[in-house]
């Protein structure tokens, strides 16, 4: 089985997964409904960097 070549993701990725990383990070100020949900904001801004470095295209 061949090992997933990491490379680069693209800058809209990047630029996604930090604005959701940040939201999670600094929700308690925007809004209680966000507050609540910041472990999911950042889970999913950093799932969807991994995602963008090991899927072509991403």
């Amino acid at each position: 089985m061949s090992q997933p070549k990491p490379q680069a993701p693209k800058q809209s990725t990047v630029l996604i997964s930090g604005a959701l990383v940040l939201l999670g990070l600094l929700g308690a100020f925007i809004s209680p409904t966000v507050a609540d949900n910041g472990d999911w904001f950042l889970l999913a801004g950093y799932v969807l960097l991994i995602l963008g470095v090991y899927i072509k295209g991403l």
